[in-house]
C-alpha cells in the first residue's frame, strides 16, 4: 500500500489540484488533512475529484499535529512508508518508484530528493546522506515514526522537520538523498534573494505570525538538542534566531509587528519546557 499525504491550510485550489494530479497515479491512496481552511467546500470538491481521503480539523492544529494524523491514518490503511507533501508542491513523475527502490536499505528511515523552488534558485550539493530534509517530498518509515513518538506537536509549524531529523539520527537512523528530479516547491511568494557586502542571503517576508514560531522554535529546538549539537553548533543555532532581527528591520515589511513577535518568540523559546 503506497500512501501520500498533503497538509492544507487555505490553499490555492489550482495548485492543490496540480499537486494531487502529479501524485495520484504514483500511489494507492492520498490523505489530505486540512487545518481549518475557510474555503472547505472547494477543497473537498478537489479532494473528492481525485478520490483522496480527507480529514478536516475545525481549527488550525499546526503542521505537526496534521502530519501525525496523516501518519496514523496511513498505518490504518496498511502503509509502511508515507510520502509527506506541502499543499503547493508538485511531484515529478516516478518519484515514489525511485524512493521504493531504496526501501529496506540498512538504517534508512527517511528519504528526500532534489527540491526545485519556484521563488529562487540555489545550488544543491548532491550527497548520498543528509543531516536534514524538509517535510515536503519526505518519504518516512512509519515504524520509525511510531518508535520515536511522531512529530513534536509543541512546535506547531516551524522546525517540525528539523526536530524530527534530529530525533531520527539520535536513534541511529539515516536520511537518504535519492538522486531524482523530485519536487517543485515554493517556500513563499514573498521570497527574494538579496546581497550585502558580496554575500547572498534569502529574505522570506514571512508574516509576523510566522516570525514568532520561527524564532521561538529555533531557540527551543536548539535547547532540546543541545547535547547532540555540542556547544559550538548550539550557539550558532541560537545566534541565528537573534541576528535574524536585522533582516526583519532592514529588508522586510511590517517591521514593528515582526519586532514584537521576534521578542515574544525569544522569550517563549527560552521558557518552553524540554520534554
Amino acid at each position: 500500500m503506497l500512501v501520500a499525504g498533503i497538509v492544507t491550510y487555505n490553499p490555492d485550489i489550482n495548485r492543490l489540484a496540480e499537486n494531487l494530479e502529479s501524485i495520484s497515479s504514483q500511489v494507492d491512496r492520498i490523505i489530505v488533512v486540512d487545518n481549518g481552511s475557510t474555503e472547505w467546500d472547494s477543497i473537498a470538491a478537489t479532494v473528492e475529484h481525485y478520490s483522496a481521503l480527507s480529514v478536516r480539523n475545525a481549527t488550525n492544529l499546526g503542521i505537526a499535529s496534521a502530519l501525525n494524523q496523516m501518519a496514523t491514518k496511513a498505518l490504518e490503511l496498511g502503509a509502511k512508508w508515507l510520502l509527506t507533501l506541502d499543499q503547493d508542491s508538485v511531484c515529478s513523475e516516478g518519484l515514489v518508484a525511485d524512493y521504493e527502490k531504496h526501501v529496506g536499505e540498512t538504517d534508512v528511515a527517511s528519504m528526500t530528493c532534489h527540491i526545485t523552488d519556484r521563488s529562487f534558485s540555489y545550488e544543491e550539493v548532491p550527497t548520498e546522506f543528509v543531516d536534514f530534509c524538509i517535510t515536503s517530498g519526505n518519504y518516512i518509515d512509519l515504524s520509525e515514526w511510531k518508535r520515536i513518538g511522531g512529530f513534536d506537536e509543541k512546535l506547531f509549524i516551524d522546525k517540525v522537520d528539523t526536530d524530527y531529523c534530529y530525533r531520527l539520527r539520535l536513534d541511529g537512523k539515516k536520511i537518504l538523498n535519492v538522486p531524482t528530479s523530485g519536487i517543485l516547491h515554493e517556500v513563499g511568494k514573498g521570497t527574494r534573494e538579496h546581497c550585502f557586502l558580496g554575500k547572498k542571503f534569502v529574505v522570506f517576508n514571512h508574516s509576523a505570525f510566522r516570525v514568532y514560531y520561527i524564532t521561538r522554535n529555533q531557540v527551543y529546538v536548539a535547547r532540546k538538542h543541545r547535547v547532540t549539537l555540542g556547544s559550538a553548533r548550539y550557539y550558532r543555532c541560537v545566534r541565528t534566531a537573534w541576528t535574524r532581527i536585522f533582516v526583519y528591520l532592514f529588508y522586510e515589511k511590517d517591521k514593528l509587528a515582526k519586532l514584537r513577535q521576534w521578542i515574544r518568540g525569544l522569550r517563549d523559546g527560552y521558557a518552553m519546557a524540554i520534554d
